[in-house]
């Protein structure tokens, strides 16, 4: 296991461009970045690389090598949901998944996180759940020996916010499609992470912030998320990927969460770069 930080801690405002964010995540002692590529929020649209911004990824990439950061992950926010069962919003998914899978090869990244989307009406969860699955069916194959894996994200608000739910997609999709396990999104709805262990066979990225109680986000120590118990429990799976730090949008202004976050995790054994 080896750490790595998420660009989403350096909030868009003060880090207007993602070279900004790549220098402040390298000064902060880390070796390796979660890139994201969220449409309308940060730090690029999917939507603008599958109409062909190369300008923007010489930009990354020459980030990428002054700073010496690798690439530990994509997670993407595309323009479009998984749940939307319009065949043009689905080719418009599949452009901006496959120009992502692109640019994760150009820099290295061997893992791509998707988010799974949510049902309109709770009514519909079956309906939206099946739409979700079979679209991730028709993807899957984009990635078969590739180096690049694809995931997808449990979230708290979406298809996947219960344990049971992300267990029954992934015995339909494993191993084509992999878990990205976020505790933050479990802790949040009062769930043991207990509860939760089943997704870690599943397990393919990690993200980690502290959260509580009705709460995504806690300031380090102030939640509950039981980091001891959860690089225990990867360690007993033989993971061996990134463990991302996940603060956003400005909670951690000054990064002394992040900072402090870094330092368990190594005490824990997590290794500083891959």
């Amino acid at each position: 296991m080896y750490l790595s930080c998420s660009t989403l801690v350096c909030a868009q405002k003060g880090y207007p461009q993602v070279q900004d964010a790549l220098l402040k995540i390298k000064a902060l002692g880390f070796q390796t970045v979660d890139l994201a590529a969220f449409e309308g929020w940060q730090n690029v649209n999917p939507s603008r690389l599958a109409a062909g911004d190369d300008e923007w990824v010489e930009g990354l990439t020459r980030a990428l090598d002054t700073t010496g950061l690798r690439v530990s992950s994509l997670n993407c926010g595309l323009s479009r949901s998984l749940t939307d069962p319009s065949p043009d919003c689905f080719a418009q998914y599949e452009r901006e998944l496959v120009a992502l899978q692109r640019l994760a090869e150009r820099v290295g990244c061997p893992n791509l996180t998707v988010q799974p989307g949510r049902a309109s009406d709770p009514h519909d969860f079956g309906e939206a759940f099946e739409t979700a699955a079979g679209h991730l069916e028709r993807l899957a194959w984009r990635f078969d020996g590739r180096p690049v894996a694809l995931s997808v994200e449990g979230h708290q608000g979406s298809l996947l916010e219960a344990p049971d739910a992300g267990v029954a997609l992934m015995k339909r999709l494993w191993p084509a499609v992999g878990f990205t396990y976020d505790p933050s999104h479990f802790a949040m709805q009062g769930i043991p992470l207990a509860e939760t262990e089943p997704l870690l066979d599943y397990v393919r990225h990690v993200h980690v912030r502290d959260a509580a109680p009705g709460q995504m986000q806690a300031a380090m120590g102030e939640g509950v998320v039981d980091f001891a118990w959860l690089v225990e429990a990867l360690r007993r799976r033989g993971y061996d990927g990134a463990v991302a730090i996940e603060y956003f949008s400005g909670f951690d202004e000054g990064f002394e969460s992040t900072a402090a976050l870094r330092e368990l995790l190594m005490t824990l054994g997590v290794e500083r770069g891959t």
